[in-house]
């Protein structure tokens, strides 16, 4: 890292901060990390709520004239991150984008490790934080109105510990979200999908694919399927009662030893974790 990037990350990772010639009057800030180290770095930067940018050199410094070309090659960010040996493997890493569009919320949710996909709309506030307060995302991809909502970003950010950004507006318009999504699932239109009654939810899940490719700068091939679902359909426990039921985690430790999952899960796999999970919060 160099300049100002330097200067946050030694603060931010506890790094001594050097300096490197680079033809200006004063070295530029410069820190770094072991190349065998990086993923455990990278992890506690993007648990802060950062985003990092991945560059590689992309020709042989010894054909190269003047300075090497380099690209980004990989943005991750919490609802990215495909380190598993630093990911919960009894745990989802949910992405979440909501749209804000004439009081109605589209809602779609990712797991780039998985591939599972939904997407839903709810028509309120609370029905909302009760989405969120059901997949827990690590992080949260949204359009400007939803930010300037009211809602209590403060209490996303530090209480719950999900990053939330605001994205450019032309992630969340309609034709663009219809085409990626069709594009991506080799279909002639959302209603073959079965989001013929989701427009709000087509716009999110439209936005959140394109962030995805943006991001991973890879296929998402493995992403087969997209599952819309109705809230009314199911009888909803809101986030208090959840807490106080202690179905994934108790009360006051906030561990899962001494919760209801603790007693059922006897499984043996991380597969096995994540169904055991599933099951039981959703039953």
């Amino acid at each position: 890292m160099f300049f100002d990037d330097a200067v946050l990350v030694s603060r931010e990772l506890e790094l001594t901060l050097t300096g490197k010639s680079c033809g200006l009057k004063e070295r530029a800030p410069m820190c770094g990390v072991p190349f065998h180290a990086v993923d455990g770095y990278l992890t506690r930067l993007v648990s802060k709520g950062y985003k990092v940018a991945i560059c590689e050199q992309m020709e042989d410094p010894k054909e190269a004239k003047g300075l090497v070309k380099r690209e980004v090659v990989r943005i991750v960010t919490p609802g990215t991150n495909l380190d598993t040996a630093s990911l919960d493997e009894s745990k989802n890493n949910y992405i979440m984008s909501v749209v804000y569009v004439d009081g109605r919320y589209g809602i779609s949710t990712a797991d780039v490790t998985t591939g599972d996909f939904f997407v839903t709309e709810v028509d309120s506030e609370r029905k909302l934080l009760d989405e969120i307060g059901k997949y827990m995302p690590s992080e949260i991809i949204c359009n400007e109105t939803f930010l300037m909502s009211g809602l209590d970003f403060d209490d996303l950010r530090h209480r719950l510990s999900i990053a939330v950004y605001s994205l450019d507006a032309a992630f969340f318009d309609d034709q663009t979200a219809k085409s990626t999504l069709t594009e991506h699932f080799h279909v002639e239109s959302p209603e073959i999908l079965g989001l013929g009654n989701y427009d709000c939810g087509i716009i999110a899940a439209g936005s959140l694919l394109q962030y995805l490719t943006e991001l991973q700068k890879t296929s998402l091939s493995h992403m087969t399927h997209i599952e819309p679902y109705t809230t009314g359909k199911y009888m909803i426990l809101d986030n208090s009662t959840r807490r106080n039921l202690e179905l994934v985690e108790t009360l006051r430790e906030k561990q899962k030893r001494g919760s209801l999952l603790w007693v059922l899960d006897k499984t043996k796999t991380a597969m096995g974790h994540g169904r055991c999970a599933v099951t039981s919060s959703s039953r």
